[in-house]
């Protein structure tokens, strides 16, 4: 277990938390409501990713607007 917490796992992305979404949603199927606060934690942090990506891009996007020059 210790050798897991060591490696580099890179950074957090959409894909890799849709990822584990998807799984932990099977494992909530299959073994019950124990792993839900889990799963609704980890769908809480997908959503907040994206909200954050939306954001980012919402001011790279205003600020490439103000490098252009209207002649």
């Amino acid at each position: 277990m210790s050798e897991w917490h060591q490696r580099d796992h890179g950074p957090v992305t959409d894909e890799k938390l849709l990822k584990a979404v998807n799984i932990l949603a099977d494992i909530v199927e299959e073994k019950g409501s124990a792993f839900r606060p889990l799963y609704q934690d980890m769908r809480q942090q997908l959503a907040d990713l994206r909200v954050q990506q939306q954001a980012e891009a919402a001011a790279e996007a205003r600020a490439a607007q103000g490098n252009i020059k209207v002649a």
